[in-house]
Parts: C-alpha cells; structure tokens; sequence
C-alpha cells in the first residue's frame, strides 16, 4: 500500500532546488485504552472549561496566547501563525554537510522519508547518490508547525531520510547527573570486556527483537473479549537475590547466567528462522 504524502516542501542548496514530499517513517503500535465511566461502562470525554465563565467550551471558542505577566497574555489567531509560514520559509535550507558520526544520536527526535515531488526525480536521486559517495549528511533549517527546526537529511535505502533534531539548548546538561565517583580495576573492566564480546553481534537486525509485553498484553485482550477470566498469574522464574560482588556478577554473566534469553535469536536469526519453520511442520504434520 502506497504512503499518503504528508506536505510538500523544497530543498534547497546553492542554486539547486529540488521538491519533495513527505513521508510518515514510523508508527507506533503501542496498544491504548480508552478511559471509561466505572459504573456504566461508557467511555467519557474530555471537555474544555472556562473558569471565568463557569462553562464548556468548543475548540471554535480558543485562541492561543502567550503568558508575559500573570494573567497577561498576546492572542495570535491561526491565521496569524499560519501567515509566518510562507512557502518561502517552508524550504528545507541546507547549511552544511558533515559526516553523521558527528551527530549524536542524543540530537535525533522524528523521523521522516522524503520523496521526489513531480519534476524533482533527477535532482532528488543526484542529491542522494553525491551524499552517499561522499558518506555526508546535510544540515538544513525548516519551518512548520509554528517553530523552525533543525533537520538533517541522509541518504537511506534509495533515498533520502530526514530527521528533526532538539537543539542544544534543549537538551540537558549530562554534567546535572549524579554520577558516584568509583574506581574500577582493571580486572572488572576486563571481565566487562569479554562479556561484551561474549553478547556482540556483527550486525544489528531489528527483526529479531519484538515487543513481548504486547504481545502478551494482546493475548488477554483476546482472552477476555472471549468472555475468559484472567487470573493473575505468579512469575515462574524465581528472582535471583542481588550481588554485590561486581566481579561474581559478571562471572556468573559470562557462565550464561545473567544473558537474556532472546540473545541466541539476535545472534542466530536464521536458525532460530529454521526451528521455528520446523516446529510449524510438525504442528501440521
């Protein structure tokens, strides 16, 4: 099924200027509930209410506003803040270009997938193949959604991906964190060492991780829309005491003791493909 472009938009460098639309990248599946009165059962709704007037309101009776004293505030209409929005300043403006090694991850807050608008395609595909030659990403000012944001674009699959990103005032200072000054030894960091090899993986696949505790979640849900009662059931796994050896800990890591489970699917995916294929045959069979 074909994605439903978001909005429109032109990237622009130098002289170049390539359209381009929008792409949601990601969705999430996390499962949601609804909010629902305990006596009857009917789901409520949230309403607006005016302490002035003793009222509800409809999103028709708002406007926004700016606190600059107490109970002082600038209104702006919508189309006010739609008005500084000109497709002019809509343009995605590339700055710079920088490997993506020197961004870190901290930095990234949405995703998106950008693809060539009608008369873009040539431009669009010499971008993304002049970026992946060069292993560079752009950085580039845009304006939406009432702020301009800091994005970068890069080259994906055969592509490109764009990113918004916090700028550095929004993000907190590490130095706020309480970190205990401890020294370690040079045994422990070995240790450490060879547990992080013992759990390294040569490359990332994202297939093999799935979220358990919705699945687990959906699997009552089934359940009780079948009429079944759930019944809280006790963990079966014992949990293990704390140790306070770190050296024990990570011994007992490395003897298997203290490694997830789903390690061996990430490690193996394909055999763990394989037996679960078999099993289905003999289910069948």
């Amino acid at each position: 099924m074909a994605l439903r472009p978001l909005r429109n938009a032109t990237i622009t460098f130098g002289l170049v200027s390539i359209p381009v639309r929008f792409y949601t990248a990601t969705k999430s599946e996390d499962v949601h509930f609804n909010l629902l009165h305990r006596d009857c059962g009917s789901r409520v709704n949230r309403k607006w209410w005016c302490p002035q007037h003793d009222e509800a309101i409809t999103y028709d009776d708002m406007m926004r506003g700016y606190a600059i004293a107490k109970n002082r505030y600038v209104t702006f209409s919508d189309e006010e803040i739609e008005a500084l929005e000109s497709d002019d300043n809509r343009a995605l403006e590339i700055t710079e270009f920088v490997g993506l090694e020197q961004i870190d991850p901290v930095f990234f807050e949405k995703a998106y997938y950008l693809g060539p608008a009608p008369g873009g395609g040539k431009t669009y595909r010499l971008l993304a193949e002049a970026m992946k030659k060069q292993q560079k990403v752009a950085v580039a000012r845009w304006v939406s959604g009432g702020r301009e944001h800091l994005v970068i674009l890069r080259p994906f699959e055969n592509g490109l991906i764009l990113h918004t990103m916090f700028y550095a005032d929004e993000v907190r200072d590490f130095g706020a964190v309480d970190v205990e000054d401890s020294q370690v030894r040079d045994k422990e960091i070995a240790l450490a060492e060879m547990l992080i090899d013992e759990l390294s993986a040569e490359t990332f696949d994202p297939l093999a991780y799935r979220d358990e505790y919705r699945e687990r979640l959906m699997e009552k849900i089934e359940a009780k829309s079948q009429g079944e009662t759930i019944v809280s059931e006790a963990g079966d796994e014992p949990r293990a005491g704390d140790v306070v050896d770190i050296m024990e800990a990570l011994r007992r890591s490395l003897e298997g003791k203290g490694i997830p489970k789903r390690t061996a699917t990430r490690k193996a995916p394909k055999r763990a493909t394989a037996a679960a294929t078999s099993s289905k045959k003999r289910k069948a069979s």
